[in-house]
């Protein structure tokens, strides 16, 4: 009876045993299965990481690519606007059909046109709420933008003045010959014209008329601009916004305030682009400051107004 009973114990001990590996070995596979389960998930978490990083270096460079682009043509704006300073900038004269010119309108005021290069950008609609806050019409030359119909029509919509400024804003094809010239000009016209239903009549040129990149005659250019119905405008005050060197917000308003205060006419170079936080920033302080005068009137270039040009036609 003991000896049965003794080889019952060891067998119900080494069914215990058995049971004991089979549930090891259970929760073996079960934390097998699930480590295979949440490697997709932890290769996908590490993959988004990456990706969200990548696509953040990307973003970088990007706007280390438009401050570098835009370098050349604040090289040419400081130049051009110390011989400005020097020379005067010279105001053209065309027939406007008797319509009457913004001097005529507020006679005695100091008239200053805000000027928006390289748009539409990120900051485009900040851009209009500020100047909607202020009830101020401004002026937008712009490049080609995929995917920024409702920007373009925006600006439109507002109130605001819509001008060309380039269709690629890569100076080495658009300065190419009079023909790649031409062609930008109305590829952008063109584009224009499909999203708003208005044909532009403003033209910027990129670098600005007395820019050194172009290898064309100039006349030719203003040629080309005549026959499409396009009056050219430069400027005479830089907000320095466009040197790529974290230009300070205080910085650009006063370099607008002052170039206001030496012109009866001012035509303000500012840029709606990637990397220009500062001058969304510094925008409504120089609004609160220009409208708080009774002397200046802020206004969207028209028909009205006066072409300032570095270069004009000989």
């Amino acid at each position: 009876m003991s000896e049965n009973m003794q080889t019952d114990e060891e067998k119900l001990k080494e069914v215990i045993r058995r049971r004991n590996r089979v549930k090891a070995f259970k929760r073996i596979i079960v934390i097998a299965v699930v480590i295979l389960l949440l490697i997709p998930n932890i290769v996908s978490v590490y993959s988004f990481t990456r990706i969200k990083s990548l696509s953040q270096t990307v973003d970088n460079l990007a706007i280390q690519l438009e401050n570098l682009k835009n370098v050349e043509e604040e090289t040419v704006a400081d130049t051009t606007v110390a011989a400005v300073e020097l020379e005067g900038a010279e105001i053209g004269v065309i027939d406007r059909n008797d319509t009457l010119t913004d001097e005529e309108r507020f006679p005695g005021k100091k008239l200053v046109y805000l000027t928006f290069d390289d748009g539409p950008s990120k900051y485009t609609d900040e851009v209009l709420d500020i100047l909607d806050e202020f009830g101020v019409k401004a002026t937008f030359f712009v490049v080609k933008m995929d995917d920024s119909e409702d920007a373009y029509r925006r600006i439109v919509n507002e109130g605001h003045t819509l001008g060309i400024h380039s269709y690629t804003h890569v100076y080495s094809t658009i300065y190419a010959d009079k023909t790649s010239f031409a062609t930008d000009v109305k590829d952008m016209q063109d584009f224009l014209y499909d999203i708003t239903g208005q044909k532009a009549s403003f033209y910027r040129f990129p670098g600005g008329s007395s820019n050194q990149v172009s290898k064309v005659d100039k006349n030719e250019l203003f040629d080309v601009l005549s026959e499409d119905g396009l009056v050219y405008y430069d400027w005479n005050v830089t907000s320095q916004d466009a040197t790529g060197k974290g230009i300070s917000a205080s910085r650009i308003v006063e370099n607008v305030i002052a170039g206001v205060e030496k012109n009866d006419e001012s035509v303000v170079l500012m840029h709606d682009a990637s990397g220009k936080s500062s001058t969304v920033e510094a925008l409504p302080i120089i609004l609160e400051r220009l409208t708080e005068r009774d002397d200046v009137v802020i206004l969207p270039i028209t028909e009205g107004t006066k072409p300032v040009c570095h270069v004009v036609k000989k």
